[in-house]
């Protein structure tokens, strides 16, 4: 099997969130320009081999060792805009149907969040390139990371209160639960208004409705924007048309999109809900948090 990375979502849409301090990271795929800022996290990791022995103690071992994740491995990277490479995660395949995981952030950047957001991103990862199981080895005196790994899914194959343990996903059970369209999950009766309506008209549908932002259509039904409560805030606006205040460069989604990606999009771009749209780009319903956790009530 070819597991081939750039075919993955999160190759094409880097996932974005804000951690634990407040700061900006990024996780990307690794690249050509990146492998020298991950082989400068290993040499300035300390202390070295305080994780199962790693990362190696001497420099030149070190070196050679990552250099070696970067040739074998699939990659992604933490990246902080100001200290550049903060965390990895790296994908071993064992065969086929299995993988190995490491997960590694670098230690002034611990307990903020990332190595959460790279656990969960190189679930969906594994799942896309074709795997069906990952496994990993953690120090049981780790607690902190042995919790994250329990709270994304990963179970025990057998416990040792000294030494390392071992733990597993079956992405199979998770395969079933977020490969699934979604047209089968999203909300068919969206509110939406035409862009040739007047600003006075949202104001009217805002007030009567629960929702913070409508798609906005041309006659023919098509996606061409989004119009939020905030879009409305000042006076000047209300004697507009829609169409003169919308956002055009809108995130959305097309009805045969799986619920996995829809996941990643909506924690990435920080948003509530995702218009839908079919192949000709006509508005057919609304994708968000609630309707992800329906299915989940459903299923389970």
């Amino acid at each position: 099997m070819d597991h081939n990375l750039e075919d993955s979502t999160i190759y094409c849409f880097p996932h974005a969130f804000i951690n634990k301090k407040g700061e900006p990271i990024l996780i990307a795929a690794l690249d050509d320009k990146r492998c020298e800022q991950l082989i400068a996290m290993y040499l300035a990791y300390k202390p070295r081999g305080s994780f199962q022995g790693l990362p190696p103690l001497a420099d030149a071992a070190c070196k050679s060792w990552v250099q070696h994740m970067i040739g074998h491995g699939i990659n992604l990277v933490a990246l902080s805009f100001g200290e550049g490479v903060v965390g990895h995660m790296a994908l071993f395949p064992i065969n086929d149907r299995v993988c190995e995981m490491l997960v590694v952030v670098c230690p002034a950047m611990q307990n903020t969040g990332i190595g959460t957001e790279l656990v969960r991103c190189s679930i969906q990862l594994s799942d896309e390139l074709g795997f069906e199981r990952i496994r990993l080895s953690v120090e049981s005196t780790n607690v902190r990371a042995r919790h994250v790994y329990k709270k994304s899914g990963f179970e025990y194959l057998k416990y040792e209160a000294v030494g390392e343990v071992e733990m597993a996903l079956d992405l199979t059970t998770y395969r079933s639960v977020v490969n699934v369209s979604v047209a089968g999950i999203m909300n068919a009766n969206v509110l939406s208004i035409q862009e040739s309506e007047p600003c006075r008209t949202a104001v009217g549908v805002f007030l009567n409705s629960h929702v913070a932002s409508l798609p906005v259509v041309d006659e023919q039904g098509s996606l061409v924007g989004i119009i939020s409560k905030t879009d409305l805030m000042l006076p000047s606006k209300i004697a507009r048309k829609v169409g003169d205040i919308l956002t055009r460069d809108v995130l959305f989604v097309r009805e045969d999109c799986d619920i996995a990606k829809v996941i990643r999009m909506l924690q990435s771009k920080k948003v509530r809900a995702i218009p839908v749209v079919d192949r000709e780009r006509k508005l057919v319903g609304v994708v968000g948090r609630k309707d992800i956790l329906a299915h989940y009530a459903k299923h389970f």
